[in-house]
């Protein structure tokens, strides 16, 4: 029986750590936006209110979660479905899909329209200035990144 060496075995260590990390597992991500964009606000003003009141905690990148999980392909997208984010109890349960109607009251004021919920940002009572971040949301739009097994 042949005897490998320290050396032998650190280097075969390598082989098998570089060999698993080809497989890792990609960022998770929503699915394409199915609804329609929309437009009772203004994407554009709605743009620069989001780097200024949500761009702190959310990024929008699939994979790259902040304090907040990213918001690529938010829009018309089941709450709390990210895998590789951890979301409130509450917000798991709720059933809800992220659009106006449910997107409205959160983004005024979250910890009234879901007690639990882990977003602590301030209330934003302009609704001009909700229905702006809404329609900048809806314009958040990516493919779904390509997997090696799909492209097979």
């Amino acid at each position: 029986m042949p005897i490998i060496s320290k050396r032998q075995m650190s280097g075969l260590f390598a082989v098998v750590l570089l060999l698993t990390a080809c497989e890792g597992t990609p960022p998770d991500h929503r699915a394409p936006v199915t609804l329609p964009l929309y437009t009772q606000g203004d994407a554009v003003k709605g743009a620069i209110i989001y780097r200024e009141a949500c761009g702190q905690c959310h990024q929008l990148n699939a994979g790259l979660n902040k304090k907040g999980p990213q918001l690529m392909n938010i829009y018309g997208a089941k709450a709390a479905e990210l895998e590789d984010y951890t979301y409130s109890k509450a917000l798991e349960k709720s059933g809800w899909t992220w659009d106006a109607k449910t997107l409205d009251p959160y983004i005024a004021d979250a910890q009234k329209a879901m007690t639990e919920s882990k977003m602590l940002s301030n209330p934003m009572p302009d609704a001009k200035e909700r229905a702006d971040v809404i329609a900048y949301l809806s314009t958040l739009r990516a493919a779904a990144p390509i997997t090696e097994a799909a492209a097979q």
